[in-house]
């Protein structure tokens, strides 16, 4: 399927396809191997390059598969390793022809995770927030590979605000508050601004309302049920919402 969008790109010039632009492909797995004890099996990265000389149709080196496995695999392995867990392993990097590495014609990465037949390994892979944070990860990785290839600035979305709390004001109004989240992973993820959805009784959110401090007055009419939820923004875009008060 990778291959039939980027049919008629530049990608893939001489491929019938939908002519959408892919950068990369990337397959996530959870099938790393297994261990006779306890012992985590960690992250594992897959990528081929021993195909058509090399070389992808556009003639581009197939070693960006391996650029891209190692961007990923060590963002995965450094964040697990700092918030996690030390002990997370690097399974290393195989250049071996599995299908989701060698089909596609873009830069591809098979990444094994972790092992699901594993008790050390699902133990942090059925936590929420382990999740979110291999995720984060993944997202970063592929973020920075991106950011090689265009030679461009890259800056990491902001994580989720905390503490929100919503008061009552004088005057009828609300006062909602939140904080900001820093990311002790990436300086680049620190917030610029904020924006406040709005839902009135059973209705659907609006288009939020931008504010540059965690903090908005806001008004309310008597007998109504205001609901309130505020992500983060910066250049990088828009963070996951927070919880929702009423």
């Amino acid at each position: 399927w990778v291959n039939y969008l980027i049919g008629g790109t530049k990608n893939a010039p001489d491929r019938e396809g939908l002519h959408i632009p892919v950068d990369l492909s990337l397959a996530f797995h959870s099938d790393a191997g297994t261990t006779m004890n306890d012992s985590i099996i960690g992250t594992l990265g897959i990528y081929y390059t021993h195909k058509d000389d090399g070389l992808y149709p556009n003639g581009a080196s197939r070693d960006l598969s391996r650029d891209l496995t190692d961007l990923v695999q060590s963002q995965i392995v450094s964040d697990i390793q700092a918030l996690y867990e030390p002990e997370w392993s690097r399974r290393g990097m195989w250049d071996k022809a599995y299908f989701e590495a060698h089909v596609p014609e873009v830069p591809a990465m098979l990444l094994e995770l972790l092992s699901h037949q594993n008790f050390a390994d699902m133990r942090y892979g059925s936590d929420p927030r382990f999740k979110f944070l291999v995720s984060r990860a993944v997202y970063k990785g592929i973020l920075r590979y991106i950011s090689s290839q265009y030679g461009l600035p890259y800056v990491v979305q902001p994580l989720p605000v905390e503490s929100l709390a919503v008061q009552f004001a004088e005057g009828g109004k609300a006062a909602v508050t939140w904080s900001p989240v820093m990311d002790s992973l990436e300086t680049t993820a620190a917030p610029t601004g904020y924006v406040v959805y709005t839902r009135i009784d059973d209705g659907g959110f609006d288009n939020g309302r931008y504010v540059d401090k965690p903090c908005l007055l806001t008004a309310q009419e008597p007998g109504r049920i205001y609901s309130y939820k505020v992500t983060a923004v910066n250049e990088g875009g828009e963070s996951f919402p927070s919880e929702t008060l009423s």
